[in-house]
């Protein structure tokens, strides 16, 4: 176990702190698992309580009985009913004297109701995940660490596909073979995500015309599955030559996570492949040029569907039809759908340590998806990859 710094930590209750008495804030109780290991540096069954001022406290229903080794520099209360929870902040000096705030956009509405109507009957209550989310866009030193051991993994791993390949074995044994190189390098095996409706398990290994099969979930690309219990990913479709083989894999160290996507193939491509390949490699250069900070992320995202549209490929962009997803990139850290978001109206401009996940598919039909994904850094020379794995397609 790898503990968080304190002094990490101290800094990011800090700067939370700062934003709520502004917002009108007297009280943040802060649950939600990547939120509460981003500020407690750990995970309990219980809160974290921050007011404007003053120590933290973390509130822990579960798990009673632990070593006090256990990282985390926040004193700890038990509790076993969540009726108690105003006597102990009261006690603790934490009785809200404003809004109480709470993540709104991730908490179970009941878990909402019993807070509301047995704790704090009358209080204002209101959102706390916009602080949350905006204050996490912005990775520290040790967290660009944490993301740079993610992507060396998966680099590593990437390294290895070529040797792997075979016609006839199934999309879901390369994707094992894959996980099972990813785990013994340090993958955590979770991967969170803030969206309640999002899904995923390691990510996505798909060929041919699975890579067509739109998912559930607002992601690009989606594939068959198993079942129509967990229709995407990988299934029993056996690899074939001269069709596109997508590596789409997310790999996860100390709960940081890091996105990528290379494409394979055993023989030959079809030369729409190939043509479509230069438009992949033109919106890279564009996105590496102009994602700087101060740039709008609504700029980026015209500019690289301009150049999509003059290249006659805007039907196949990003999805086909009604299942075209809205966005270009997407932020990653502590959950693989992190703030900031290149789309046409995200609001906050592009700031120097935030981490995208650009990735520009075209989904070609009867062919299959072609295109690629790397996890970039936001620096005042542009982007700055952390995947750093040879581009293009490979061919085997």
């Amino acid at each position: 176990m790898e503990p968080v710094p304190t002094a990490e930590l101290t800094l990011r209750v800090k700067a939370l702190q700062e934003a709520l008495a502004p917002a009108g804030i007297g009280l943040a109780l802060i649950r939600q698992p990547a939120d509460l290991f981003y500020y407690a540096g750990t995970l309990v069954d219980g809160f974290l309580a921050v007011a404007p001022e003053g120590q933290p406290s973390l509130l822990v229903r579960r798990p009673h009985h632990q070593d006090h080794s256990t990282p985390g520099p926040w004193p700890r209360v038990l509790y076993r009913d969540l009726k108690e929870l105003p006597q102990i902040l009261g006690q603790a000096g934490l009785e809200p004297r404003g809004a109480v705030a709470l993540e709104l956009d991730v908490i179970p509405a009941a878990l909402f109701r019993r807070i509301q109507e047995q704790l704090f009957p009358g209080q204002s209550i209101i959102d706390l995940s916009p602080l949350i989310r905006i204050q996490r866009m912005v990775k520290s030193a040790y967290e660009l660490t944490q993301l740079q051991r993610a992507a060396a993994i998966l680099d590593q791993v990437h390294a290895e596909v070529p040797a792997l390949l075979k016609p006839g074995m199934s999309e879901l044994e390369l994707s094992a073979a894959l996980e099972y190189r990813l785990r013994l390098l340090g993958h955590q095996g979770l991967v969170r995500l803030r969206n309640w409706e999002l899904e995923l398990y390691y990510g996505h290994v798909l060929s041919g015309v699975s890579g067509l099969l739109a998912a559930y979930t607002d992601t690009p690309s989606g594939g068959p599955g198993f079942s129509a219990a967990f229709p995407q990913g990988p299934s029993l479709k056996k690899l074939a030559p001269n069709e596109p083989i997508s590596i789409d894999l997310a790999a996860c160290v100390n709960g940081y996570v890091v996105d990528m996507t290379r494409m394979y193939a055993l023989g030959s491509l079809p030369s729409q492949v190939w043509e479509t390949w230069e438009a992949v490699e033109e919106l890279y250069r564009l996105f590496t040029a102009t994602a700087k900070p101060g740039t709008s992320p609504g700029e980026i995202f015209h500019l690289l569907w301009d150049a999509v549209r003059t290249r006659g490929l805007a039907n196949f962009f990003m999805g086909l039809g009604a299942d075209r997803v809205s966005f270009l990139a997407h932020g990653v850290g502590l959950e693989l759908d992190e703030y900031p978001l290149i789309t046409s109206r995200f609001p906050y401009p592009l700031e120097a340590d935030m981490v995208l996940a650009f990735e520009p598919k075209f989904f070609l039909p009867a062919i299959g998806m072609i295109g690629q994904e790397d996890t970039g850094r936001i620096t005042p020379a542009g982007v700055e990859w952390l995947t750093h794995s040879p581009r293009g397609i490979t061919i085997v």
